[in-house]
């Protein structure tokens, strides 16, 4: 009768690894290998003498149990032995599991606009429209590559032929996480023609985690656009480029209301989906207008909106550097509080729906002095109504902008603000005046990065026949 394949390989595979210590095992615990011991002790000319009806049953019984028990062992092993044949896994995959670096590659690429569906169609579209700008950058060190980064064309120079580039300042910062670019960097940009050309940093910012690489190259720009007011909620996609291979990389998604892992107030979410390599690519809109620049974070995708951004390239134009005002305040955008919050804010002042709650004050700081608590909510700054926390963000550094340009550095102490806030306590509408410090390194937002890691190559690792002993 033919044998089917499953009961010959696997069940002779599971039968031979209970020949060791298992098979001894079951045997022991069982009490079949000591019968038969002594059975051939005791010869055949002298078999046993026959038990009681009790001693009988009680055997039987325990002879029953015991085989029963050596079944379940040998069943146990054949579905074990079947599931390892079933699930079995690639190498490369089974080393990244067991190292932790299964998401923090820099090669790793993403992307979901090749299922096929009308929404990735139009996607697609939208890509191609823009991929010229989209670009690749790799930052070197001692001859060996640290980080990768997608960026993307932001303006051209006055010189002809040369084009900047915006990127995460992920690319360059220190190993350690310190606000200090590596020593010696070396920036590589994969164009989208595949072409590979020096990169010469142009500015850094660690606060916003911004930099700008300038390239001798001339690049087709994207345009931005500028929120005012109530932030962006249609559909939207975070695009990047892989610098192995040069792929154009897109993930479909919508602008959400959460908060990020990052210390970044400015910063609004999307539900598209990148891997590291994408961080600092664009956030754009369908009619291809970027709205952000990417972080990579897990299972979300924060950015930093080009109503921050645009004022810290006109900074840098008008000043050679980037300064912001600091107030010792956290707050969030009402439309981002959890209900619960929401509830209790709405039973204070109902009349107020959007503004900024005020989540901490630092003691001494410029807030803390002019009276600013924790569950107050910001309404107005300099006679502007507050609608989100980017908005406040972009009112400060122009602020910071008109300061400097009547008054310069020297005059810096006596930056004033005038903010309008909701009371937590009894609900009244209070005017108060900020004295704003200028921005210290030690107040610099938090932006932890994993380290990163590059696809392990491996050789075949699988056993000759007879390599190991038996």
């Amino acid at each position: 009768m033919a044998r089917s394949h499953d009961d010959g390989g696997d069940g002779r595979e599971a039968t031979k690894a209970l020949s060791g210590e298992e098979g001894r095992r079951v045997a022991c615990e069982t009490g079949l290998g000591k019968t038969d011991k002594k059975r051939k002790r005791m010869g055949a000319e002298a078999p046993p003498p026959p038990p009681a009806p009790s001693q009988e049953h009680r055997a039987a019984s325990s002879a029953d149990d015991g085989l029963d028990y050596a079944r379940a062992i040998v069943d146990k092993r054949v579905r074990e032995i079947l599931a390892i044949k079933a699930n079995r896994v690639p190498s490369t995959e089974l080393f990244q599991r067991l190292t932790g670096e299964r998401d923090h590659s820099v090669e790793n690429t993403f992307g979901d606009s090749d299922d096929g569906s009308l929404e990735s169609l139009q996607a697609r579209k939208v890509a191609l429209l823009v991929s010229k700008s989209i670009a690749s950058l790799s930052s070197y060190a001692g001859g060996k590559r640290i980080r990768v980064c997608s960026g993307f064309v932001m303006c051209q120079t006055d010189t002809t032929g040369t084009s900047m580039i915006l990127t995460s300042a992920t690319l360059v910062r220190s190993l350690n996480g310190d606000n200090d670019v590596i020593p010696d960097v070396k920036v590589k940009v994969l164009l989208s023609d595949g072409h590979i050309t020096d990169g010469h940093i142009f500015l850094v910012d660690f606060h916003y985690n911004v930099v700008v690489v300038k390239v001798a190259a001339d690049l087709a720009l994207l345009e931005a656009f500028h929120l005012k007011g109530t932030t962006h909620n249609g559909a939207v996609l975070a695009l990047g480029r892989a610098y192995e291979g040069g792929k154009l990389m897109c993930s479909r998604g919508e602008v959400v209301n959460r908060t990020s892992i990052f210390g970044c107030l400015e910063l609004l979410m999307s539900s598209c989906k990148i891997s590291m390599a994408g961080s600092g690519g664009p956030l754009v809109n369908y009619n291809g207008q970027v709205l952000g620049i990417n972080f990579y974070e897990k299972n979300q995708t924060s950015h930093l909106p080009m109503l921050i951004v645009s004022r810290i390239l006109e900074q840098y134009q008008s000043f050679g550097k980037t300064i912001s005002p600091w107030l010792g305040l956290k707050y969030t955008s009402l439309q981002m509080m959890p209900l619960s919050v929401l509830e209790r804010i709405y039973q204070k002042f109902p009349d107020v729906d959007q503004g900024l709650y005020i989540s901490k004050v630092a003691e001494g700081s410029p807030a803390d002095v002019s009276g600013l608590c924790v569950g107050d909510v910001l309404v107005k700054c300099n006679e502007s109504v507050l609608s989100s926390a980017p908005e406040f963000g972009a009112m400060l550094l122009d602020a910071c902008k008109d300061h400097l340009e009547a008054f310069g550095d020297c005059a810096w102490e006596n930056m004033m603000g005038e903010v309008v806030i909701k009371r937590q306590g009894d609900g009244s509408t209070v005017s108060k005046s900020i004295a704003a410090e200028v921005l210290k390194e030690s107040h610099y937002n938090r932006w932890p990065a994993p380290m990163t890691n590059y696809k392990p190559r491996l050789i075949n690792i699988t056993p000759c026949r007879g390599a190991y002993p038996r």
